[in-house]
């Protein structure tokens, strides 16, 4: 296969596609059985962010990150609740609904908080850290030789 026909074969490949939204998010995990509880925290960790960040006192990621390393039932809470960037798809149904909604002027943008999303895993209160548009497509088909 030369060259050409490997750019040809990115530019075809079904994964291909012209606007590949990617999304940075963190977020704070509140696993357990009583519904009651895990609202109530969700509720008390909301509280939180709105309180020291709402006033404008504290930076907003600064605050969420602390409290994710404090609340977080996430093995992300080591990095502040950090997901990094990632395309819709990579996540579970639920946050790919938060996060990338049918109608696009719904796309939450950086900067907002989303909660709480409920998931097998538990309640989530994302943070949305980021937006952007994956333009290395062909770079990144052409260098997994797909």
């Amino acid at each position: 296969m030369g060259l050409f026909d490997g750019i040809a074969k990115a530019f075809s490949n079904a994964d291909f596609k012209a606007e590949d939204q990617r999304v940075g998010a963190s977020h704070i995990l509140i696993k357990g059985d009583d519904t009651d509880q895990v609202m109530e925290t969700i509720k008390n960790v909301m509280g939180e962010i709105q309180a020291r960040a709402g006033e404008g006192d504290e930076p907003l990621p600064q605050v969420f990150s602390e409290l994710a390393r404090r609340e977080s039932q996430c093995p992300s809470k080591d990095k502040g609740g950090d997901l990094g960037m990632f395309a819709q798809g990579a996540m579970v149904k639920e946050f790919d609904q938060a996060l990338f909604p049918d109608d696009a002027t719904l796309e939450p943008q950086p900067g907002n908080i989303i909660g709480p999303v409920i998931t097998d895993f538990g309640a989530h209160i994302i943070f949305v850290t980021k937006r952007d548009v994956n333009r290395d497509q062909v770079e990144e088909k052409l260098a997994r030789n797909d």
